[in-house]
């Protein structure tokens, strides 16, 4: 994955600097520079494919397939994955897909715990429960050459998302991206929409984030 300045995500899921942006409402998004040095703007989408065991070959593949403007299965949450692994680690609902062509999607709700009254201000621990709220709770997904974030207070009594806010990303192969929506479009939905333009085979396309909350779950999706 390309570094945007720095990378919000890059082995282990949101660094502190991060983390504290998004949790005083910041957007993490910086000005990407295009590969004029011969530097291997996909190499996180590369460890991140190694580190989940995806072949070399399947590897190459993948980033030949970005280079030259196409999309992987994961990164739509509407691809059918032939495998899933669900966990809980570091503080999140964790679940990992992998797809046909190779891909793997890391999807991350995270945990609430009891409202103690007292304000912290780095995730995990900023994600509480009071009742049936959920407040001040990340959500993010990591593709290997996307990764975006946000955090979402929701209540899963009524289903109602209340607040968006703090988005994060970053895209490989990018030569510029800018968010163009984050907020609640419906009562039950939070959502964040990504535009990039793309380097290698120049073109201009869009990505999205959201959290759905329906019958008391809060669920993921992305495109």
């Amino acid at each position: 994955m390309k570094r945007l300045g720095v990378s919000v995500f890059k082995r282990k899921w949101m660094p502190a600097v991060a983390a504290v942006a998004l949790l005083f409402g910041g957007i993490v998004a910086f000005p990407t520079v295009a590969n004029a040095s011969g530097v291997d703007e996909f190499s996180e989408a590369r460890e991140f494919l190694s580190e989940h065991g995806v072949a070399p070959d399947a590897r190459d593949r993948l980033i030949d397939e970005l280079e030259n403007g196409g999309r992987w299965d994961s990164f739509s949450s509407e691809s059918a994955p032939v495998s899933i692994t669900e966990s809980q680690s570091d503080g999140f609902d964790v679940r990992v897909a992998r797809y046909a062509d190779g891909s793997v999607s890391v999807s991350r709700i995270e945990i609430p715990v009891p409202d103690s009254g007292v304000s912290t201000y780095s995730s995990p621990h900023s994600c509480t429960a009071s009742g049936s709220w959920r407040n001040n709770c990340t959500v993010d997904m990591w593709v290997g050459a996307v990764s975006m974030s946000f955090k979402a207070s929701y209540n899963v009594s009524t289903n109602q998302v209340s607040s968006v806010y703090g988005a994060g990303w970053t895209v490989g192969g990018a030569c510029s991206t800018s968010l163009v929506y984050l907020g609640a479009p419906a009562w039950n939905i939070g959502r964040m929409d990504l535009n990039a333009q793309m380097c290698g085979a120049p073109y201009n396309t869009t990505f999205f984030l959201q959290v759905t909350v329906s019958g008391g779950v809060a669920t993921e999706s992305w495109g």
